[in-house]
């Protein structure tokens, strides 16, 4: 196991008011940039974490590179993606957490979010993503949020959620897509949408490239279980009918 970083690396305050979460694996040729973007942001009060899992590509020399900018990180073996999230949770000091791919990277709309509008601890914000030259983002309904997730790399979470939640590990790629129905079925909890551009993130990530089999069968279930009743018959019925036109999944 390796680790380095320096704690005190942005904060103004003394405590960092937003965790910026990474995990990554053999990701020399992106991790950079992602890097770059967290440290060009205008909002004082951020730390960087990274989680690695014991890259063998150069990776590690990047972090090294940057360990005096990067509030933490660590290079180990793990379970894969959302297991490194979970573990990468635990070294968060920010009242708010939002994970960055390491091919991903932030926009100015992070800071605008940061200083303006994180203000209710009961609340998770979110914003708009950039996919290739498309904008991703909008106020989100159940209905909605059970025909496609909340691209996570512009939510930011409270921290305290993850003291109830942890990722599933059960779900190989949708992991945060569960997480957001659970929360989206949590009283305790309100997503508030705030029209800024948040993160760019990549074409042909992780996501793209993988089929979670597991959240594929479980897709209904889940979305009566925490979307509702109403919901699941809506998306049902909608499945149906684009199964019949397209002749594929939806």
């Amino acid at each position: 196991m390796l680790e380095g970083g320096n704690r005190t690396q942005r904060q103004k305050s003394g405590n960092p008011i937003v965790s910026v979460i990474t995990v990554t694996r053999n990701a020399a040729e992106c991790l950079e940039t992602a890097i770059q973007s967290v440290l060009s942001q205008s909002f004082p009060d951020v730390e960087h974490i990274i989680l690695d899992g014991a890259s063998t590509d150069g990776t590690i020399e990047i972090l090294k590179k940057y360990n005096d900018q990067i509030a933490y990180w660590k290079s180990e073996a793990d379970g894969g993606v959302y297991d490194a999230m979970n573990k990468a949770v635990q070294y968060a000091q920010g009242k708010w957490v939002l994970f960055l791919g390491a091919d991903d990277e932030l926009f100015d709309g992070f800071s605008e979010m940061a200083e303006r509008h994180l203000k209710r601890p009961d609340h998770i914000y979110y914003g708009c993503s950039l996919w290739k030259n498309l904008v991703f983002g909008c106020q989100y309904s159940g209905y909605m949020l059970a025909k496609e997730n909340i691209t996570h790399q512009s939510i930011f979470y409270p921290r305290s959620i993850f003291d109830s939640y942890k990722f599933l590990l059960k779900y190989k790629v949708r992991a945060d897509y569960v997480m957001n129905m659970q929360l989206w079925a949590d009283k305790r909890y309100r997503f508030e949408y705030v029209r800024l551009l948040i993160s760019r993130y990549a074409a042909g990530g992780f996501s793209g490239q993988v089929i979670d089999e597991a959240f594929r069968k479980d897709r209904v279930h889940l979305v009566g279980k925490y979307l509702g009743f109403f919901v699941k018959l809506r998306y049902i019925l909608k499945r149906y009918k684009y199964k019949r036109i397209n002749f594929v999944e939806y």
